[in-house]
């Protein structure tokens, strides 16, 4: 994949912040093992209807992809059938959004049987309306007035196929949600016990923090969604305590509606905990807004009234040393505790446990009080 990347920085937009969406896009563009060849922002008050970025930018593009032999053009933002369908007359090349390149991650990424079908479901649930929207195309290949072309009984057909199989993974997912809610309910009569569920944006550093934690084997890699399988492992500490982490997926900004939808079986191991962990890459200029955003993420499935320490991660790529970690002024910008650590050099871990267990302290006094 030869591409070039569009975006378009709307009226409150800096130029600044279309650009490192930009450069996280080109990182999933990379991570399909695809390159990036240059990039187009275009600055207006919304999106055109037709063409997104407009009819007459639309062929100057067409011809920059012809002079630079892109194959692909990725907008950064979605883009409905009819606007795909109009870039395609002008630009003969592939037209893509971010959530198709996201989708197409995550379906290579997912190992457990559990996942793939999340991943399906979001796939189908992402292209429906699309076949709705090439069905009038399809029907002009044939058949008069008052009859139907065979383009638009094949689109029928892929339709009814196509809600037949979101209906039977739906049925899936469900039983994974009740087999999930039988394995909470057998943890929550066990004592001395706290769930954590480590969240955060994509490249934080969950898995790392996972495997410093725990001891665990977490597939580590410097991509977005280098894991995407939850994993769950269990840490006992000197206090009695025994900490179930739970390592979810990676969120990341404009992430598809049909992911959230579709991983929800997942993420009710996020509403269920007693903590949320919520891993932050601090090393990066913009990681307020990341928090933002799995905040706001977060808040959409149901969790975001959960407690949470925050684990501001890769303090290494900051400081110098360990003993610098005091030093740091991100804890005062974040709403709750913050702990710099670096998960990958161990730096500020033991302290990290440390917030934990207090936090079951807490948990206990407050049982006892109500009791």
């Amino acid at each position: 994949m030869r591409a070039i990347l569009v975006g378009i920085c709307k009226d409150k937009e800096s130029r600044e912040e279309v650009k490192e969406s930009l450069k996280e896009l080109k990182g999933l563009v990379k991570a399909l093992g695809g390159k990036t060849l240059g990039y187009v922002i275009q600055r207006r008050n919304s999106p055109d209807p037709r063409y997104f970025i407009g009819e007459g930018k639309a062929k100057d593009l067409s011809l920059i992809a012809k002079g630079i032999g892109a194959d692909a053009i990725i907008f950064d933002d979605p883009l409905t059938s009819s606007q795909i369908r109009n870039i395609e007359s002008l630009i003969p090349v592939k037209i893509l959004d971010r959530s198709d390149l996201v989708l197409e991650i995550f379906s290579k990424r997912v190992r457990t049987k559990e996942a793939k079908l999340q991943v399906e479901l979001a796939k189908l649930t992402h292209e429906l309306p699309r076949i709705y929207g090439k069905g009038k195309e399809l029907s002009r290949l044939g058949g008069s007035v008052g009859t139907r072309g065979p383009g638009e009984q094949e689109s029928e057909i892929r339709r009814r196929l196509i809600k037949a199989k979101i209906h039977r993974i739906k049925k899936e997912l469900q039983e994974v949600k009740k087999r999930r809610k039988e394995q909470r309910k057998k943890r929550e009569k066990e004592k001395n016990t706290i769930k954590v569920a480590i969240t955060g944006y994509t490249n934080a550093g969950k898995s790392t923090l996972m495997n410093a934690l725990t001891k665990s084997k977490v597939l580590i890699a410097d991509m977005p969604f280098a894991t995407l399988d939850t994993k769950t492992a269990v840490r006992y500490t000197r206090e009695g305590v025994k900490l179930i982490f739970t390592d979810t997926v990676g969120f990341i900004k404009k992430i598809p509606p049909e992911l959230i939808e579709s991983f929800k079986a997942t993420l009710e191991e996020v509403k269920e905990a007693d903590l949320i962990l919520h891993v932050v890459d601090i090393s990066v200029g913009n990681w307020l807004d990341n928090i933002k955003t799995v905040k706001d993420i977060l808040a959409e499935i149901g969790a975001g009234d959960k407690p949470v320490l925050y684990a501001l991660n890769k303090a290494d790529k900051l400081i110098d040393s360990p003993e610098d970690l005091n030093s740091l002024t991100h804890p005062l910008l974040v709403d709750s505790k913050g702990i710099p650590i670096s998960a990958e050099k161990g730096w500020g871990i033991d302290k990290l446990i440390e917030e934990i267990i207090r936090f079951f302290s807490d948990i206990s006094e407050n049982e006892g009080e109500s009791d």
